[in-house]
């Protein structure tokens, strides 16, 4: 299978490189592939440490795959192009590019693992975290056009690794912000943003045994959201038990258990006991 590339740091030549070596890179001759989770500012030093030790600019890919990281580590991910009419020009992966590579890590995971509870686990680690994380506060920084285009591309995602059967393993902050995204609802997705950055967790809206979060965007008529989306959980059905009266209670109080439970043996007995009592005698 051909490596897919989900960050990559295209290497700037060393001092003293013969020109032909800054030549764009096609096809690497090694592959590094680096793992980070709050290593920073370890993640920025680790390139710099592997460009030293190459033997010819052009011949290595480094893969920097983020974890999850709460240090800034996604956001140091960039790219380093060379351009011969430009010189080297560093250019930080925006908001598309790094849908692109989670959408990269999610085919592979589809290649790799098939249909199953392992690939289910990438699933809600991508859209629990790694797509809804792009649709806070740096959403409401983006242009009108570009915007769009993130809910453009978070729909088709959504639709092309199946993100809505993980669904229930998710928060839902995360899937309403998924979702108005998936309907091209920026506006709606914009006011989502701020009330959970003024108010936190919303309200809870009791509908019989079903809890949900009441959201804005909840119950909106505009948007058409299914309550699916916000529910919180369900409070278990109780069957309710009526109490014993004075000749039930006279009866396990004088016949003990160990009588009574071989009585319950006889089908006549149960017959009866059941037109008298309900079956509790």
């Amino acid at each position: 299978m051909t490596p897919r590339r989900v960050a990559e740091l295209t290497v700037q030549p060393l001092p003293n490189r013969a020109p032909e070596a800054r030549r764009p890179m096609s096809v690497p001759d090694v592959t590094v592939v680096v793992a980070a989770h709050d290593t920073m500012p370890h993640l920025t030093a680790c390139p710099d440490l592997l460009v030293g030790r190459t033997p010819t600019a052009g011949r290595l890919e480094v893969v920097a795959v983020d974890g999850g990281s709460a240090d800034g580590g996604h956001d140091c991910c960039y790219a380093l192009v060379l351009r011969e009419d430009l010189g080297d020009v560093a250019e930080r992966a925006g908001v598309l590019d790094r849908l692109h590579g989670i959408a990269a890590l999610q085919q592979v995971a589809v290649e790799l693992a098939g249909v199953g509870e392992e690939l289910d686990d990438i699933r809600a680690r991508s859209f629990a975290w790694d797509v809804p994380r792009l649709l806070q506060d740096g959403f409401l920084l983006l242009d009108d056009g570009l915007q769009r285009r993130v809910c453009e591309e978070v729909g088709r995602m959504i639709e092309r690794f199946g993100a809505r059967a993980v669904y229930h393993r998710l928060p839902v902050a995360a899937r309403v912000r998924l979702e108005l995204a998936a309907a091209i609802r920026p506006e709606a997705l914009r006011d989502q943003i701020r009330y959970e950055a003024a108010h936190g967790e919303p309200p809870v809206v009791a509908d019989g045994r079903r809890r949900y979060a009441g959201y804005p965007a909840f119950r909106d008529a505009r948007l058409g959201l299914p309550d699916g989306l916000f529910l919180l959980g369900e409070e278990p059905l109780v069957e309710a038990v009526l109490p014993l009266n004075p000749a039930q209670q006279l009866w396990r109080g004088v016949v003990p258990e160990r009588l009574r439970r071989g009585l319950r043996r006889s089908r006549v007995w149960r017959r009866l006991a059941n037109s008298v009592n309900g079956g509790r005698g």
